[in-house]
């Protein structure tokens, strides 16, 4: 009887301890929404804390003297950089948190569980190295400069009517999207539109996460920000190949774009917040 007493309570606390509520505290960013009517609607950053300003509506900068252009095009996007990027180490963080628990828990929480389904499934794995290595940002200095080429220093028509600032293809009918004007060996070319610009950048940092012809940059990325060692693992994201690459070393070299790698957040801007998770499953 007393050897069953002991197993029984022991039981009882296994139960306990597996349904232990468990917190993350979540760091999320109080974004600016704007829109730019005309030059002077773009903020300045005049500084290494950057207010997360995110534009929903620009305009094309194509007529600006070339210095201005340029300065007005990374004001546009580095907002809308940092905050992908925060948001995407929170979610490191969160799947981290999640490693830790189970080394001590035999059963995920279901809020856990329902947050790593979603992780996993957008970025195609199934083990959390891979996971983290998907998500992980890379310089702001590379995102900058493709941003660039891309656009055009924001001349482009796709930047300017759809706020898809790196050319990004749909092919999807039901999503939104705008046509080329040009298509290719006659075939109707469509690239997507975006709410703002944000989600554009968020959704290139998903594309580089996703697609298999950017592996071997995710891998170095994971554990390198030297520019000089990614910038050529990026050569299957134009036809052009090292072409490509090389042009996108000279613009980020020429127009010192590496100093916006040590850019933050403005930190009043930021909001804390301890999530307690539902119990477990």
């Amino acid at each position: 009887m007393r050897a069953v007493f002991v197993i029984t309570l022991c039981f009882v606390f296994f139960l306990v301890g597996c349904n232990k509520p468990s917190t993350f505290t979540n760091i999320s960013v109080l974004s600016q929404f704007a829109l730019i009517e005309n030059k002077e609607d773009v903020h300045a950053i005049v500084d290494s804390s950057v207010i997360p300003y995110i534009y929903t509506k620009v305009i094309s900068l194509r007529e600006l003297p070339v210095e201005e252009k340029k300065e007005k095009f990374v004001e546009m996007l580095l907002p809308s950089i940092l905050v992908s990027q925060h948001r995407l180490n929170q979610k490191i963080t969160r799947v981290e948190h999640i490693e830790n628990w189970l080394l001590k828990h035999p059963i995920p929480m279901k809020s856990d569980s329902v947050f790593l389904s979603k992780l996993f499934e957008t970025y195609n794995c199934n083990e959390f190295s891979e996971l983290k290595m998907r998500l992980k940002p890379h310089p702001a200095s590379i995102v900058l400069g493709q941003a660039a080429l891309e656009s055009g220093w924001g001349s482009s028509r796709f930047f300017n009517e759809g706020n898809n600032v790196f050319g990004i293809w749909s092919y999807d009918a039901g999503e939104d999207r705008m046509q080329a004007l040009v298509g290719r060996d006659s075939t109707t070319i469509y690239v997507r539109s975006y709410s703002s610009i944000e989600e554009s950048v968020k959704d290139y940092f998903e594309t580089i996460a996703r697609v298999n012809a950017y592996e071997e940059f995710r891998q170095e990325r994971f554990t390198s920000t030297n520019t000089s060692e990614l910038i050529p693992l990026l050569h299957r994201y134009s036809e052009v190949g090292n072409i490509y690459t090389d042009k996108l070393k000279e613009l980020i070299e020429s127009n010192n774009l590496t100093k916006y790698d040590s850019y933050v957040i403005n930190k009043d801007y930021f909001i804390e917040e301890i999530i307690e998770l539902s119990l477990a499953i």
